[in-house]
């Protein structure tokens, strides 16, 4: 019971720090989107397209992905396979593995009612380094052809101090 109840406070405390760690000298939101995911589910073939340009390449940003599932989400994680382009055409691709409750069942993000917001870091503190137009392209890399209970899915870019 009382390894449960440090296991309880560690989860806690580390989350804090990271809901600081995203809070913490930022300027404000510099781009925001959030796409609607089909209501049968969302097919690991039909990625989610964000395009934006990029606001500088003096300041850091912080990139943010935000998952809105429903409480009946089959799953405690998410993967993701996110295709970015840059605007030379350089494409890289990163798979991100999206923590969606902890191990108790109890949810990582927040809401109420029918969603759960979930934010995930996914580039922290870095810098553009091309002026123009960005691409990004999102599919999901879990072991079902659609994916259900998962409403949104959007990209923030948020700028902070140095």
């Amino acid at each position: 019971m009382e390894k449960q109840k440090v296991n309880r406070f560690l989860t806690f405390v580390a989350m804090l720090f990271f809901a600081v760690g995203l809070t913490s000298c930022e300027q404000g939101i510099v781009y925001e989107q959030m796409e609607e995911i089909d209501v049968n589910g969302w097919n690991y073939t039909d990625p989610v397209i964000f395009t934006f340009t990029a606001p500088d390449t003096v300041n850091k940003h912080n990139l943010i992905i935000d998952v809105r599932h429903t409480p009946e989400y089959g799953f405690q994680n998410l993967w993701l396979f996110i295709e970015t382009t840059e605007p030379d055409g350089f494409t890289h691709v990163d798979s991100v593995n999206c923590p969606m409750a902890f191990p108790d069942g109890r949810w990582v993000g927040s809401g109420m009612g029918d969603l759960i917001d979930t934010h995930v870091l996914l580039n922290r503190s870095f810098h553009f380094t091309k002026e123009g137009q960005y691409k990004m392209r999102i599919k999901h890399g879990m072991r079902n052809d659609y994916l259900a209970n998962i409403q949104n899915l959007g990209v923030m870019l948020k700028r902070i101090k140095d």
